[in-house]
């Protein structure tokens, strides 16, 4: 047994998809089920009921589900304790959880050129996974959209950008659009998307929104925003949908309108609230709020 199998595992338990689990682990299929089936045969049990058009927890798999998890727990716990034991606190350590979005990219030099000399640590999360990672002590402090921390207790939360989607299309194309764009005018067009789940509400809500409002044959997602602006970018017949701060303007050749979509969210950095008093946590905050721009794009 090892930490890839439970791993395996506790993300096909939770999604109930070795397709989503393969994703969001960067695996193949063939290897999910490889550490999986080499899981149950060291237990010599079945873990998972596996049909056609659904898998489900047996009784084993949803007594050794909280097993695995308490075990990567404890293991995450030590890693941290032991690293922290070692680490020299001089100037601060922190330790920022993103996804490393073109925006994000463009102020975090900035960031860290003012907050010399502390050190800084960066864990990309494409998994959504931000409130384990805040209450666990993985991350300090997390560039998000505060929907996905919105049911989570003790974070703080503070807004740099008010969420808007916007839509994002090559500058020579022939789409005729004004500043605002509805969805409806979109009906024959090919779309992009983020791919996501539930962990990040807003962009799922919007997905769900222009599966039923669209041709779905003509909606097609992708896994992060540096390849829509490649997809875009190689194509006059395309559109991307995206959040307003994930737009990366010191790229060319593009254009931007918003969308007709009411879905109020905010952008900005959750972190522990025993935090909350902390002066080094104090200061990078108050430089975010002087190098983040309030308003990304004109309307």
């Amino acid at each position: 047994m090892n930490f890839t199998q439970l791993r395996c595992f506790i993300y096909v338990a939770d999604n109930l998809s070795f397709t989503t689990a393969a994703r969001k682990l960067n695996f193949s299929q063939s290897a999910i089920s490889k550490n999986l089936n080499d899981l149950e045969k060291e237990l010599k049990t079945r873990l998972l009921v596996r049909n056609p058009h659904k898998i489900a927890l047996t009784l084993d798999g949803e007594y050794f589900y909280q097993v695995a998890v308490n075990i990567l727990k404890e293991k995450d716990n030590a890693i941290l304790n032991i690293t922290k034991s070692h680490q020299k606190e001089l100037f601060g350590n922190v330790n920022i959880g993103l996804d490393y979005s073109p925006f994000e990219r463009s102020f975090l030099p900035t960031l860290i050129r003012q907050c010399k000399p502390t050190s800084f640590d960066f864990t990309v999360n494409y998994l959504g996974d931000y409130v384990s990672q805040l209450t666990d002590g993985k991350v300090d402090i997390a560039f998000l959209s505060d929907d996905i921390i919105k049911s989570a207790s003790g974070l703080n939360f503070v807004s740099l950008i008010s969420g808007e989607f916007v839509l994002m299309y090559n500058a020579n194309a022939n789409f005729d659009f004004g500043k605002k764009v509805s969805i409806t005018e979109l009906k024959n067009t090919c779309v992009l998307v983020p791919f996501t789940d539930r962990s990040y509400p807003s962009i799922y809500h919007l997905n769900q929104v222009l599966c039923q409002k669209l041709n779905t044959e003509n909606i097609k997602t992708v896994d992060n925003y540096f390849l829509m602006y490649d997809y875009i970018s190689a194509s006059v017949n395309q559109v991307a949908i995206m959040p307003n701060f994930v737009v990366d303007l010191n790229k060319k050749g593009f254009k931007y309108s918003y969308l007709n979509y009411s879905d109020p969210f905010s952008y900005g950095v959750a972190y522990p609230m025993h935090k909350e008093n902390d002066t080094l946590f104090q200061r990078i905050i108050a430089i975010l709020k002087e190098i983040v721009p309030t308003n990304i794009l004109p309307k």
